[in-house]
């Protein structure tokens, strides 16, 4: 062993770090315990415990975990650095870990340390068992609603059912799952958990359900634009505090209606109280409905009976947006409506020269026959400059027929 104590410290540390890396077997831990004295290294044990990700706790090494607490000298203490290696345990779900770290004898770690870090990580994860067993230890366990429901926010945003149920039904310190002005909610309604945001909904004991139409309508939107319209149905139609169709000056028609979602668009024109208006905006939803192609959402908000969007709405803005993606279809609907049906020349011709820009020469083909003099000519030659840029020599041949 002396030509090992002869090496330099950062060496030393070296060796001890191989020895005791993720693939090593206990033998050799054991091994290098003996020199353990003799390294100055007095934190390298609590470092190898609490190293940041790629350690030893982290990769749920219960086995090394505990030969580290037991050394001889410079032991790991379970409740180093404030219950670290606890929240770094049960972020990994390593149960056997986190059992460790708190049935230690001495320094044993507390689940509520760092005010419940370690549940909040367990509670994102997903990891259910290491969650009640932060919960129900018989001393210092984690409170379900730490650090303002953090856990409870982290679960719904991953769609963990069992565990809201978990945090919202804590027999001490529940969960509130209308927290942080119904945080969990908005959340759960965007990634589409319906059973959660029911659960959320209903959790009504002390009054601790969430609002159907919390932060102005925020989980309505985030529902609509993605096209999780079950969660539409289940926030229009609280029993109370339900969202409004047309909150946010109709901001959950406008993400319906950017997605496709003509469903969500159609539910939200005909709630039976306040429904979204097709023309919102003046007229914004048709605009974002054109620029994705999306021609039965379009056709849709021309069609309302009341409130309808105006194809030429915004100066012409979602014809333009239609030239710009080359959604032939969208744009033969904008110029053929029967009523404030677009013009091809609108916004100083931006249509003709986005389409060109482009290389839709279809499209291109389509607003030649609808420009109207004695604005055509200029606005050609700015069409036939686009096109000559992009490489488009079919697009500017056509044009500059178009000119003769």
């Amino acid at each position: 062993m002396s030509s090992f104590l002869e090496l330099p410290a950062d060496i030393q540390e070296d060796v001890v770090l191989r020895a005791l890396c993720l693939e090593a077997p206990i033998s050799d831990i054991y091994a290098v315990q003996r020199s353990w004295h003799s390294i100055v290294l007095d934190n390298l044990v609590e470092m190898l415990l609490l190293r940041e990700k790629g350690d030893i706790v982290s990769y749920g090494r219960a086995d090394l975990a505990r030969v580290l607490m037991e050394a001889p000298e410079h032991a790991a203490l379970a409740d180093s650095k404030h219950g670290l290696a606890l929240v770094l345990a049960a972020e990994g779900g390593h149960i056997d870990v986190v059992r460790l770290l708190l049935d230690a004898p001495e320094h044993a770690a507390f689940a509520d340390c760092r005010d419940g870090w370690a549940l909040v990580e367990a509670a994102q994860g997903g990891h259910i068992k290491v969650l009640r067993l932060l919960l129900d230890v018989p001393e210092h366990a984690a409170h379900a609603n730490c650090k303002d429901g953090q856990a409870l926010l982290r679960a719904a945003k991953g769609g963990h059912f069992e565990i809201v149920g978990l945090l919202l039904d804590a027999l001490e310190h529940a969960a509130h799952g209308g927290c942080l002005n119904g945080e969990a909610l908005v959340l759960a309604a965007a990634g589409g958990h319906t059973e959660v945001a029911r659960l959320l909904l209903n959790a009504r004991e002390h009054g601790q359900h969430a609002h159907a139409g919390c932060q102005g309508g925020a989980a309505l939107r985030e529902a609509a634009a993605g096209g999780h319209i079950e969660i539409v149905r289940l926030l229009l139609d609280a029993p109370e505090h339900a969202a409004h169709a047309d909150c946010q000056n109709g901001q959950a028609l406008l993400g319906a209606a950017q997605g496709g979602h003509i469903e969500v668009v159609r539910l939200l024109l005909n709630a039976r109280l306040h429904a979204a208006h097709a023309d919102c905006q003046d007229g914004l939803a048709l605009v974002v409905a054109a620029a994705g192609g999306h021609i039965e959402v379009v056709r849709l908000l021309m069609d309302e009976p009341e409130h309808a969007a105006h194809a030429d709405c915004r100066d012409g803005e979602a014809l333009v947006e239609a030239a710009r993606g080359g959604h032939f279809e969208v744009i033969r609907l904008l110029l053929d409506a029967p009523e404030n049906a677009a013009h091809a020349n609108c916004k100083d011709g931006g249509a003709l020269g986005l389409a060109a820009r482009g290389g839709h020469i279809e499209v291109v083909g389509m607003l030649l026959d609808n420009l109207l003099y004695p604005f055509a000519v200029f606005q050609v030659e700015k069409a036939i400059q686009r096109a000559s840029y992009g490489g488009h020599n079919e697009v500017v041949s056509l044009l500059q027929e178009y000119q003769v």
